[in-house]
């Protein structure tokens, strides 16, 4: 911490100096005529105005090279004593350092190594750094720092920037998939007065002026379904949405889905989609649908297989979910199978899911569709017809189990649906705090009709993990989620 502080005192030195030369180390305005990389692909002798921050700097008696970088790439500039006179090139060269943006004026040529430059004839400092770049051949190693100092991160770490780039393309190419389907792209609120669409706990504020509790939406369900009410067809949302649970190298407690409502379609028709959306996504973001994960490799190559809940737990937990037909019997036989972290009011869905996550999901890297939820587990979904005890529903499963999205055949009973959230309230009052409220609007709403509908939601932030084969969450969010720094 010393060193920066020598560090950042002898800037301001030089920053004084800049301004006792009457340079305005940071101006309105700055002029450009090419980016780096199109600057190299200039014919030599062509006069070019570029701009950049110094990220390598030598002086070699009166002639003084750096590097320069923006976006598109990077370029050597050359300062010469001979071009600039004897006290420019002294202010430059003395006061200017790595981390300061300039911008250059000069004349494209080839350095005796063959390297592409520019003859600098004049310069502008366009912003003075007070503090020094990451060491340049350690780079920023320091995960911690990496997170909570991401404009480092990204400026040391190519791999971060890479990562950053690859995220906005996917979110691109999801818009413009939806788009080309016809969708409507619509916002919903994110401050509910009553949260829903999830099972999760939610963070609470308050209105002051209001004087009302608000809560950060966990999921954009409801509203959405709102609006095929209301007469939509096609709808989607990529949502901010929130859930206080713990956070873990799969959860971050704020995170990114898309969330999409398309009328007359089920389930079914769901798969196909996400069999043909995930493939483009992959290849838009430049990769192969075969690629290698910490776990091994994963084949994104549709079709992907379909196995219903039930027989993925009878296939590696060795029991049948429907010998179990209620939350006592199911408690007693996940205690035998010896399943970490359930409590004794856990409802029943609970509890399978929970047997599925211990023995089942481990086994998964391909990618797989696991249907036909326990309709305990899943208060939104339509009945299989013909089996009460089961919803359409499925998960899009890979790599270690990590659900990229979840899909139902929607409700739209209202006297079903009612009936649900009356049992997620009394689940609730048991004291599971995952519980659904009731929410009388959204009941009185499909009461006003709501056409067969299906609905799918996609984590962002984990296709992103899965794809970059990153081994934790925040490494594919800009600014997650940290406890403060402890000074």
């Amino acid at each position: 911490m010393e060193k920066a502080k020598n560090e950042e005192d002898i800037r301001l030195e030089h920053l004084a100096n800049l301004r006792q030369a009457g340079l305005d180390p940071y101006p309105p305005r700055v002029e450009r005529s090419h980016t780096l990389l199109e600057a190299k692909k200039e014919p030599l002798d062509s006069k070019v105005t570029v701009l950049g921050r110094i990220v390598g700097m030598r002086v070699m008696g009166r002639l003084c090279f750096c590097h320069l970088k923006d976006e598109s790439g990077r370029l050597q500039v050359a300062i010469s004593e001979k071009e600039l006179g004897k006290d420019l090139f002294k202010l430059f060269t003395k006061n200017l350092e790595m981390g300061d943006f300039i911008e250059v004026t000069g004349i494209i040529f080839n350095t005796h190594a063959g390297e592409t430059s520019v003859l600098v004839q004049s310069f502008k400092v366009l912003c003075k750094a007070l503090l020094p770049l990451p060491e340049k051949f350690h780079g920023l190693n320091d995960v911690e720092i990496r997170y909570r100092k991401r404009y480092l991160d990204l400026l040391a770490n190519e791999e971060s920037m890479r990562i950053a780039k690859i995220r906005s393309v996917l979110v691109k190419e999801i818009r413009n998939y939806f788009d080309a389907l016809g969708f409507y792209e619509v916002e919903t609120p994110i401050l509910q007065t009553l949260y829903g669409g999830a099972l999760a706990r939610p963070f609470v504020t308050h209105h002051n002026a209001l004087d009302i509790p608000l809560y950060l939406r966990i999921a954009p369900e409801l509203y959405l379904k709102r609006l095929i009410v209301g007469g939509f067809e096609k709808v989607y949302e990529i949502a901010r949405c929130f859930r206080n649970e713990g956070i873990d190298n799969n959860h971050n407690p704020e995170f990114t889905q898309i969330e999409f409502y398309w009328a007359y379609v089920d389930y079914n028709k769901l798969m196909d989609v996400i069999e043909d959306l995930l493939p483009k996504l992959i290849t838009a973001v430049g990769l192969p649908l075969k690629f290698q994960t910490a776990d091994g490799e994963a084949d994104f190559t549709p079709p992907y297989p379909r196995k219903t809940m039930r027989q993925l737990v009878l296939d590696y937990a060795k029991i049948d979910m429907e010998d179990y037909p209620d939350q006592i019997s199911m408690y007693d036989v996940a205690k035998k199978l010896k399943v970490d972290g359930i409590e004794k009011n856990d409802g029943r869905g609970k509890l399978i899911d929970e047997i599925y996550k211990a023995y089942a999901r481990p086994h998964i890297k391909n990618p797989i569709f696991m249907t036909d939820h326990p309709i305990e587990l899943s208060p939104l979904a339509k009945s299989k017809p013909g089996d009460p005890r089961y919803v359409e529903r499925f998960q899009l499963l890979c790599v270690g189990g990590n659900e990229l999205c979840n899909s139902f055949s929607e409700l739209n009973d209202p006297i079903d649906q009612e009936a649900r959230l009356r049992e997620q309230v009394r689940l609730g009052e048991s004291g599971d705090d995952e519980s659904m409220p009731y929410d009388e609007d959204f009941v009185e709403a499909l009461k006003h009709g709501m056409p067969p509908t299906g609905g799918l939601g996609m984590g962002i932030d984990r296709l992103v993990k899965l794809l970059v084969n990153a081994d934790n969450l925040k490494e594919v969010i800009l600014f997650p989620t940290l406890k403060p720094e402890q000074k």
